[in-house]
């Protein structure tokens, strides 16, 4: 079976998983078949076709950190949706996602030559951000909880293993597709209505492009 058939598949049994934990997490609720029942299945189709168009072109143009990359998209597709529903990153979740992202570029890192350097590489990143992201949380606390914290830093990690540039633009378009969501929304007065924008979906869309499109 080719690279890209098999996370297309992957993406496709990914996306009802994504969909039923995450309602479950936002809702506060237990894990269970009822819950599966309950869900949307519009929702779970268009999640199991984004995740399934994602990781085919993530084995496509990465596939050397395919493995890797499907889980920041899988991972990273739950915790936006809980983020979006209820305004919450667990740190749960973020930890698995950082943790998973380890695991996996380590072991990438034994077998490719300049595995080693990216790994540190990612690594560096990580903590460069984190120390960023943790000033601006304690000058704006209403602005940065320690969820967006978290996913800051974990992203920074996928996106050093390829480049300080891939950091740097990731992050910036994450920023910036936050502050055009806040924009948009003041726009039409809904943050005038005490709505939260939650940074989580474009902490994880942005790496995710800039990953597959540099």
């Amino acid at each position: 079976m080719s690279l890209w058939l098999t996370y297309g598949l992957l993406g496709a049994v990914a996306g009802p998983v994504v969909t039923v934990v995450g309602r479950c997490v936002a809702l506060r609720e237990p894990l269970s078949w009822s819950s599966a029942v309950r869900s949307d299945w519009a929702a779970i189709l268009a999640a199991s076709a984004l995740l399934s168009l994602v990781l085919v072109e993530v084995a496509e143009r990465r596939p050397a950190a395919a493995g890797a990359v499907s889980w920041l998209a899988i991972m990273g597709l739950l915790l936006a949706s809980i983020d979006w529903a209820c305004h919450r990153l667990p740190q749960t979740l973020v930890g698995t996602l950082l943790g998973g992202g380890v695991i996996q570029l380590g072991l990438a890192a034994l077998v490719q030559h300049d595995g080693a350097g990216r790994l540190l590489q990612a690594g560096g990143a990580l903590a460069a951000v984190f120390a960023v992201t943790v000033t601006m949380a304690l000058v704006s606390p209403q602005g940065w909880g320690a969820g967006d914290v978290t996913l800051s830093a974990t992203a920074a990690f996928f996106l050093g293993w390829f480049s300080w540039s891939h950091v740097a633009i990731g992050l910036g378009l994450a920023l910036a597709l936050g502050a055009v969501t806040f924009g948009v929304l003041r726009a039409r007065r809904a943050c005038w209505q005490g709505l939260q924008i939650p940074l989580g979906p474009a902490l994880v869309f942005a790496p995710v492009c800039t990953i597959l499109l540099m």
